[in-house]
């Protein structure tokens, strides 16, 4: 059996008492992390989810297409809310009007680096701007019903990395936990990311730090747990397409043997995503959100392109689940005595 990981210990927010065994999250992802997603990554083993992140202005003014980002409504399983914004009484009304919802956090978006969320000063915009951002963090926590926490990035670009001002500010204001991307916003998701200064920031907080970015697999996130101390570990990219990430995870929180996940049960799961989504978003955007997770699937399957290109030419949601269906029908494209092309999803 493995060694245990190592962590730091901290100092636990009373008012979450279920913290201590929150090892592996979710992270909030425009598009992705939706409630048909959070459940399915919870089945695997995720402790977990956030919902798509959610403009603060637009569940300010009531906007109905914001509104439905929170679809948390008697919702199994830990699940946090994420805002957005430049605006302190935008930020804190969001915080009072999400009061009457289902979370169990609240989290400040100090991280996004998508251009669009930028423009407006928020997102990773805010850590060019600490005294703008410290007027966000202290008015959602005064206005919140539950813990706020927040995502942040090393800082702005290499010339302004400031986490660490940036956390210890966070801590200051009433934060429960720091979430930090190894990486600054001039980095977006290039490059490589920092686990150096997730160290840093873990050994620098009292509250507990989640360590963020380069875990793809099992492997990588024992060797960031190691790196870093960090309390737990937030997955973003890595679990689109393969929520199978939080098993492997698991396996080495539990010093148990990593899950080999059968091509069947890859059909099969695919398959429940599309009818969750369906479910949820209707024919048409259902199946929109899904083929954006279908374009990382059966990565190493002979055939893997061509059958994603089928799925995605596919009529409907029942047309994909029939094509899921066959390939599931004939078996392993890996298994010996296999042909290209003969006996596997790119069959027909």
């Amino acid at each position: 059996m493995d060694r245990p990981l190592p962590r730091k210990p901290t100092r636990l927010d009373p008012r979450l008492p279920w913290l201590g065994g929150v090892r592996r999250l979710l992270s909030p992802m425009a598009g992705v992390t939706d409630r048909p997603f959070r459940d399915i990554c919870r089945r695997f083993g995720a402790d977990m989810g956030f919902c798509e992140f959610a403009s603060a202005s637009g569940l300010t003014y009531g906007g109905e297409n914001t509104w439905k980002l929170v679809d948390t409504d008697g919702e199994e399983g830990l699940v946090g809310v994420q805002i957005f914004g430049a605006d302190p009484e935008h930020m804190a009304q969001a915080a009072r009007l999400l009061g009457t919802r289902r979370l169990d956090v609240l989290d400040i978006n100090f991280g996004c680096p998508v251009k669009k969320v930028v423009q407006k000063c928020g997102g990773s915009a805010l850590l060019a701007d600490v005294p703008l951002l410290d007027r966000i963090i202290s008015a959602v926590v005064a206005n919140s019903a539950v813990p706020v926490t927040a995502k942040i990035r090393t800082g702005w670009d290499e010339d302004k990395v400031n986490y660490d001002e940036v956390g210890l500010l966070l801590q200051e204001r009433g934060c429960a936990w720091v979430t930090m991307h190894g990486r600054t916003r001039a980095q977006k998701f290039t490059g490589q990311a920092n686990w150096d200064r997730i160290a840093h920031l873990v050994e620098l907080l009292e509250i507990p730090v989640i360590g963020n970015g380069d875990v793809v697999d099992g492997a990588s996130y024992r060797r960031l747990v190691e790196h870093t101390r960090c309390h737990g570990v937030m997955i973003g990219r890595g679990a689109m397409g393969n929520p199978w990430i939080f098993a492997e995870m698991r396996a080495v929180d539990e010093g148990g043997a990593a899950p080999n996940v059968s091509f069947a049960e890859l059909c099969d799961v695919t398959a429940d995503h599309i009818r969750g989504e369906v479910a949820a978003r209707g024919e048409g955007h259902g199946c929109l959100v899904v083929r954006g997770h279908i374009s990382r699937c059966f990565r190493g399957y002979p055939g893997a392109a061509a059958f994603r290109k089928r799925l995605y030419d596919a009529p409907g949601s029942a047309g994909m689940i029939a094509l899921l269906d066959e390939a599931r029908a004939l078996g392993d494209p890996r298994a010996a005595g296999a042909a290209a092309g003969e006996a596997g999803p790119d069959a027909g």
